[in-house]
C-alpha cells in the first residue's frame, strides 16, 4: 500500500474507506439505503392509491426519505469518521502525521461522502425501478415518466447527505454520543418540529433537500411551504458545509489530545 501513489496523496481518505468497508456501519448504511424498495414493493400490492410518480414523489419528500432516513444514513458514518478515533483514543496518532488539521478534517469528510452516496443513490435507484413495474400494467392512459423524478432525488440527496455529513463530523468532536444526539435531532428536530412549526423548517436540513427536490424536479404539482431556491439552496448548502468543517478543524486544534 506504501508504493501505492494515491494512498501518499490522500492516505487518511484511503485508510478511512479502507476501515468503513471493513467495519459494521457500512452495513448499516447499506441496508437502510434499501428500506425504500420494500416500501416501493408494499406500493406494487396496491398501486391504486397513487400513481407511480405520487407514489416515488411521496415516498422521498415527505413520507421516509427526506425527513426522517437520509439524515440517520448520513450521520452514522459522519459520526464515525472521527469520533471513532476520539472514542479508540487513537486521534493523537492521526494529528501526529505531517498533515494539517483542516487536511485531516476534509479527507475524513470526503470518505463518509465516498461511502454513504454510492449506497443511497443505489437505493433510490432500486426503489424508483421497482416503482415503475407498475407503470407495465399502464394503470392510467397517460404513462407518467419517472426519470425526472429519479434525478430530483438522486440531486436532493446527494445534497442532503453532504450537509448533514459536515455538520455531524464537526458534532462529533463536540459530543460524546454524536450518534445518539443526531438520532434525536433527527425524530425531534427534521421529522417532528419541522413538521409542525413552520418557523423551524428553513433551518431544517430537511427544508433544503425537499427544496432542491421540488426545485429539480421542476413540477408545479410538486410544491412544499415556503421553499428555497434551487440556487439559495445550493449556496445555503455550501456555505454551512464549509463552515462545518472549519470548526471541526477548529475544535480539532484546541482537543486536549492526552
Amino acid at each position: 500500500m506504501g508504493g501505492n501513489p494515491f494512498w501518499r496523496l490522500v492516505p487518511i481518505l484511503t485508510l478511512t474507506v479502507r476501515q468503513f468497508l471493513g467495519g459494521k456501519a457500512v452495513r448499516v448504511v447499506v441496508a437502510l439505503s434499501i428500506i425504500p424498495c420494500i416500501f416501493a414493493a408494499i406500493y406494487l400490492l396496491n398501486t391504486d392509491v397513487a400513481t407511480p410518480r405520487e407514489a416515488l414523489v411521496d415516498l422521498f419528500s415527505t413520507v421516509l426519505v427526506a425527513p426522517t432516513l437520509l439524515p440517520i444514513i448520513a450521520l452514522i458514518l459522519a459520526t464515525a469518521a472521527l469520533g471513532n478515533e476520539v472514542e479508540d483514543r487513537t486521534l493523537p496518532y492521526l494529528v501526529l502525521k505531517p498533515i494539517s488539521r483542516f487536511r485531516i478534517v476534509v479527507e475524513k469528510y470526503a470518505a463518509v461522502l465516498i461511502v454513504t452516496v454510492p449506497a443511497v443513490l443505489l437505493g433510490l435507484g432500486l426503489t424508483a425501478l421497482i416503482v415503475a413495474q407498475a407503470d407495465v400494467s399502464a394503470r392510467s392512459v397517460d404513462a407518467e415518466r419517472l426519470m425526472p423524478v429519479v434525478w430530483a432525488m438522486l440531486g436532493a440527496a446527494t445534497a442532503g447527505i453532504a450537509l448533514t455529513a459536515a455538520i455531524f463530523l464537526a458534532v462529533s468532536l463536540v459530543v460524546p454520543r454524536a450518534l445518539l444526539a443526531g438520532i434525536v435531532y433527527t425524530f425531534i428536530w427534521e421529522s417532528l418540529l419541522g413538521r409542525f412549526l413552520p418557523g423551524l423548517r428553513v433551518i431544517s436540513i430537511r427544508h433544503y433537500v425537499q427544496s432542491i427536490f421540488v426545485e429539480l424536479l421542476d413540477d408545479p404539482r410538486v410544491t412544499i411551504a415556503n421553499a428555497t431556491s434551487l440556487r439559495n439552496a445550493l449556496i445555503t448548502i455550501l456555505v454551512a458545509c464549509l463552515v462545518a468543517l472549519l470548526l471541526a478543524t477548529w475544535r480539532l486544534r484546541r482537543m486536549n489530545l492526552e
